[in-house]
């Protein structure tokens, strides 16, 4: 009685399953690795952070700004749409 290919395929997918419980996924890795501990990241002075914040909060509120001009514009043109299609 022949299934066809995907039943061949079910029982080859569940063999190679069952194979790859017997080895290690990070045979050789080791937690004192000192290579692979991260990221190294400098020191950054507290006037640079306090830069970087205030840079990314000025840039926060224009964005904010511009979606909201936009928001507006679109409700404005859309109730413009729906007036002048009822009369």
């Amino acid at each position: 009685m022949g299934f066809g290919g995907a039943a061949a395929a079910m029982i080859t997918s569940l063999k190679n399953n069952n194979r790859r419980n017997k080895r290690e996924a990070f045979d050789g890795w080791s937690n004192s690795d000192t290579s692979s501990q991260g990221i190294k990241v400098a020191p950054v002075s507290e006037e640079l952070l306090q830069e970087i914040r205030n840079k990314l909060k000025k840039q926060r509120k224009v964005l904010f700004r511009k979606r909201v001009l936009a928001s507006c514009i679109l409700v404005i043109l859309i109730l413009l749409i729906l007036f002048f299609a009822v009369q």
